[in-house]
């Protein structure tokens, strides 16, 4: 392992990154309602009564597609460029190997210009996020990977106009599915995470695949910190 990141200095950037979406997510717990779409029918607060037959959305699935992150079921490798504020920019690939219904075993090289890193983990999601989050990678992994946000996207429908809304007294977290793009050959839907009117979070999620294609974080200035998008999967 050859790291050259500051554990200290990277957590400090994640940080701010992610506690607005984090007290957000917290706050809105309190207080949920799933706003009306115009567009191809609305999401229910379990992501499974929106209407319409999913004729319009095209490409990767109809109106039950769904995203189900780290459901493995066959060995596949994943290779991203990447970008971090402390890190700048590089590479990380995700290889699953050894499938069971127990886990699977996952190495992860992590590139970029201040941290080169590679380790291998067994396990559950849980166990994975857990001993990866320890790692020279972890502000990485936690923001991307595992982040909060994203998290709010796992078993929704996919589809072009769905939205759902939290709110309470600290203010307002909307989430909504805008359109579709392809990366790396892979079709996905596009998401994007407001707090209070501004944009904090973009995503893309593909129901074909078990991590997302795209995840992008901006800054209260609008500015891009995280962002990780899909070069290459094969199996």
């Amino acid at each position: 392992m050859d790291s050259r990141s500051n554990p200290r200095s990277s957590r400090r950037g994640l940080l701010s990154t992610l506690g607005a979406v984090s007290a957000g997510l917290l706050a809105g717990c309190s207080s949920d309602s799933d706003a009306p779409s115009d567009s191809s029918g609305t999401d229910g607060g379990d992501g499974g009564t929106d209407g319409g037959d999913g004729g319009t959305d095209g490409g990767t699935g109809g109106a039950d597609a769904t995203w189900k992150p780290f459901e493995f079921a066959r060995p596949v490798t994943y290779t991203y460029e990447v970008y971090s504020p402390d890190d700048g920019e590089g590479t990380l690939v995700w290889d699953v190997t050894d499938v069971t219904d127990a886990g699977a075993t996952v190495s992860v090289r992590y590139d970029t210009t201040e941290t080169q890193f590679e380790t291998t983990v067994t396990g559950t999601k849980e166990d994975l996020q857990s001993q990866l989050i320890m790692t020279p990678a972890g502000p990485f992994v936690i923001a991307t990977v595992f982040s909060p946000t994203m998290a709010q996207y796992e078993g929704r429908t996919l589809r072009v106009g769905n939205e759902w809304s939290y709110s309470s007294s600290d203010g307002s977290m909307r989430f909504e599915v805008t359109e579709q793009r392809s990366y790396a050959g892979v079709d996905c839907y596009v998401s994007v995470t407001e707090i209070d009117g501004n944009t904090v979070h973009e995503g893309c999620f593909s129901p074909e695949l078990e991590m997302a294609p795209y995840t992008a974080y901006y800054d209260e200035n609008g500015r891009r910190t995280y962002e990780m998008s899909l070069v290459s999967v094969e199996e």
